[in-house]
């Protein structure tokens, strides 16, 4: 029989202030809870918030290892993955049901299993996760060194198909006069880490300019190798200028 009330809790995620961040509306349901696919839609809706999370507790859910499904929900339709919202569910689990013992892991139907891609970094230091034409960005913390983060690259496989970007704000300085620090990692595409990705700057510097302004930037790539940037966002024409420099290191003879 299906549940004549729920109880809720709404989240302000990535922030540690009330009325900031991006608010999620939570919902915990039992296993057996009988809801269709329509009245989470309506539930959904009725929030008007951008996504809402409900949580059903999987056959293998124990208290010391703790798993869930996870869907969730705009008010028009159901989401192939939320991030803020994601958060939202793992600190409500946290103050809500203390019994519960974390690392909580979430499963979607629509994007597979969630867990974190990089797991070094502090759920405080993460700012967002958006959705791109090519995979995911996500945005940390400019206090994350983003060249030593250790990314878990089986869970990038598993989750995306395309890349996965990581990118900081960077402070200039006179060794490093870029503004923002990237790697790119596409281990589904056989590309574990890309020492420099020209495609990925076609969204990271839109990324960083919609929130900055201006029209110029430069960016460093920071593998191993280390890439620079110069970018020109021509925000009419929906296009992004690369420019760099380039050093020849060999030359020989191709025989076909």
């Amino acid at each position: 029989m299906s549940p004549t009330h729920l109880s809720y809790a709404i989240y302000d995620a990535f922030t540690s202030r009330r009325f900031g961040g991006n608010p999620a509306s939570i919902v915990v349901l039992e296993r057996d809870h009988g809801l269709t696919d329509d009245t989470l839609q309506l539930i959904g809706r009725e929030f008007q918030l951008s996504e809402t999370a409900f949580l059903v507790p999987l056959e293998d859910h124990t208290n010391d290892a703790p798993h869930f499904s996870i869907r969730w929900f705009t008010p028009q339709l159901e989401a192939p993955l939320c991030g803020h919202a994601t958060l939202a569910s793992a600190i409500h689990l946290h103050a809500a049901f203390p019994h519960l013992r974390p690392p909580y892991r979430f499963e979607s139907r629509l994007s597979g299993q969630f867990t974190s891609w990089f797991p070094d970094v502090s759920p405080d230091a993460l700012k967002s996760v958006s959705k791109t034409g090519r995979g995911f960005l996500v945005e940390v913390a400019e206090s994350v060194d983003v060249a030593n983060v250790q990314p878990d690259l089986s869970a990038i496989a598993r989750d995306i198909t395309g890349q996965c970007v990581i990118t900081a704000p960077h402070t200039p300085t006179d060794t490093d006069p870029s503004r923002v620090h990237s790697r790119m990692f596409a281990p589904g595409s056989g590309i574990n880490e890309d020492p420099v990705t020209g495609s990925a700057h076609t969204r990271i510097v839109p990324y960083w300019l919609s929130k900055w302004g201006g029209a110029s930037i430069l960016c460093r790539q920071v593998s191993a190798r280390v890439g620079e940037l110069d970018a020109v966002w021509l925000r009419d024409a929906g296009r992004v200028l690369l420019r760099g420099k380039g050093v020849k290191v060999a030359e020989g003879t191709l025989f076909i």
